[in-house]
């Protein structure tokens, strides 16, 4: 049986879990430390509110809750990820990447925060996961093109950009970017209602097919006005 812990406030991790730290093996309990200081990190995305952080996470029998729950935000999207290549830009935690790696051929994670890469290299070698790699890279003051000697292939099947846009004044250029290594982009818009229209209108002008998959974030109760898109050329 799955045991599940819950969105709370907590001090320093060793007594958060007092009455189940038995439970954790010490490997376990290594990487839930690593995930607790990821909450730490200046990344806006903390989920300090939650066990873990932004991504929720399954060690073994134990499911450990965090903002948002990767599975819950693949649920609707029509696209077959079997077989396929994928680059998450803003992969935070490595949540979205680690939770298709069954499926894919290959996968690679960017994000600016070090934390964050380190730890999810850390979880991907815990969970013995050969085909998914992440980097340290900051969208704004590096050259967008060395993302591409980043991966294994010259293009990706598929691009994650998830709700990241708002924070990035190159937003725009990134798309393109996005758009010119890959022809189907999963995107979650983020920002006010003014900004999160201005980047599906660019995005509707960028993509030849842009489909609505959630009007809602629902997976995330601290902000459900994020709308996921799956774009294609």
């Amino acid at each position: 049986m799955l045991k599940y812990f819950r969105k709370k406030k907590f001090s320093p991790l060793r007594t958060e879990f007092d009455n189940s730290i038995t439970e954790f093996s010490k490997e376990e309990l290594k990487l839930v430390n690593l995930l607790n200081y990821t909450k730490k990190s200046a990344s806006t995305y903390s989920g300090e509110l939650y066990d873990i952080g932004y991504h929720t996470l399954q060690l073994g029998n134990k499911v450990l809750h965090g903002q948002r729950n990767p599975k819950e935000r693949f649920k609707n999207v029509p696209y077959d990820f079997k077989g396929k290549s994928v680059l998450d830009i803003g992969s935070n935690q490595g949540g979205m990447l680690n939770a298709c790696a069954h499926e894919i051929e290959f996968g690679v994670g960017v994000d600016y925060d070090s934390r964050m890469v380190n730890v999810s290299n850390r979880i991907k070698e815990h969970s013995n996961t050969k085909n998914v790699q992440f980097y340290v890279f900051d969208l704004e003051k590096e050259k967008l093109a060395y993302i591409k000697d980043l991966l294994p292939t010259d293009t990706v099947d598929i691009c994650f950009l998830l709700s990241v846009c708002m924070w990035l004044k190159n937003w725009k250029e990134l798309i393109l970017f996005v758009e010119s290594i890959s022809k189907t982009l999963l995107f979650e818009s983020n920002g006010t209602g003014i900004q999160q229209q201005e980047q599906i209108d660019f995005l509707k002008a960028t993509y030849k097919d842009v489909l609505l998959i959630n009007e809602i974030s629902d997976d995330d109760p601290l902000q459900k006005k994020r709308k996921l898109l799956l774009c294609k050329n």
